[in-house]
């Protein structure tokens, strides 16, 4: 499609969106060499605002693009609003430029978000599988302090986004427990292992050892 400005790329996303055209609008990220944030920002914004039935999804493997069906996990989102949003939310950005972005976001999308990057963070298994069609969870958790940073004053006032930020802070809690258990085992499997070898070379000199005295 060539190279456009950043007003270039804004025109094209505005231009998709008062079309309703979902599918020129997804695949733009693939067709530009930049999707800037506020690009990203808007168009997630537009997905969650969106009629269901204006996303295309009949050549798209949707068992892929949500694979906690197969263990029959429902989501706060449709299956074709997943699909969409995993494709705005795995495109590259700056942190801080997508915090930016992110607080001409609606409060009302943004707690839509939130409770959708939620899903994902607590889905998402400890080790997770690569995943093209999945944002990475470290994607995820820069998402959420775009919106959490960005809509900060809203948040702590806002009654219904009480239920949101205690269930984040209880996984994000749960998260950090599992690391810090994780980095104590690692050290404890790295112990065992160092002490393994030393024991494998001592083993190793004894029979040298021996070795030497038998030719004697």
């Amino acid at each position: 499609m060539g190279t456009f400005t950043g007003k270039g790329i804004e025109e094209l996303v505005a231009e998709c969106i008062e079309d309703g055209d979902v599918d020129r609008l997804l695949r733009l990220p693939q067709a530009l060499d930049d999707f800037p944030e506020a690009s990203i920002v808007k168009s997630v914004e537009y997905l969650i605002k969106c009629e269901e039935d204006k996303i295309d999804a009949l050549n798209v493997d949707l068992a892929q693009s949500t694979p906690w069906k197969k263990e029959d996990v429902d989501s706060p989102l449709s299956i074709k609003k997943c699909y969409a949003l995993n494709l705005m939310l795995s495109q590259k950005f700056s942190p801080q430029f997508l915090q930016e972005a992110a607080r001409a976001m609606s409060f009302d999308c943004v707690l839509i978000m939130a409770k959708y990057l939620h899903f994902l963070l607590s889905w998402s298994p400890p080790v997770p599988e690569e995943n093209p069609s999945l944002p990475p969870l470290e994607q995820v958790i820069d998402w959420l302090n775009a919106l959490v940073d960005s809509h900060f004053q809203q948040l702590k006032l806002a009654e219904d986004a009480k239920d949101i930020i205690s269930s984040l802070q209880d996984q994000v809690t749960l998260m950090t427990q599992w690391q810090s258990e994780s980095k104590t085992l690692l050290g404890t499997l790295a112990e065992v292992s160092r002490q393994f070898e030393e024991q494998q070379r001592s083993n190793k000199k004894m029979g040298d050892y021996c070795i030497e005295v038998i030719s004697f």
